[in-house]
């Protein structure tokens, strides 16, 4: 139960941090990077960690083939946990 509020709330912190990023400014001068590019370098970051040869659709089939945890009917990509073990 804590591994599944703490990925929760990361993912929550991260999202809310990056909308607060990519908003636009008060006022512009003309200089600075845009939203696009700020969005365009956050996902570039986030490619940048994913491990060599890590392929989504390999990850997204074992998830599906994950049981789920006891009491629960949910599988795979729904279970916050499972996908934050994995």
């Amino acid at each position: 139960m804590n591994a599944d509020l703490t990925y929760r709330l990361k993912e929550s912190t991260e999202m809310i941090d990056t909308l607060m990023e990519t908003r636009p400014k008060d006022a512009g001068s003309g200089g600075g990077p845009t939203r696009e590019d700020i969005v365009v370098e956050k996902c570039k970051e986030i490619i940048a960690k994913l491990p060599p040869g890590y392929n989504i659709n390999d990850v997204r089939s074992n998830l599906i083939k994950t049981p789920s945890p006891k009491g629960l009917t949910d599988k795979g990509l729904s279970i916050p946990l499972v996908t934050f073990l994995f």
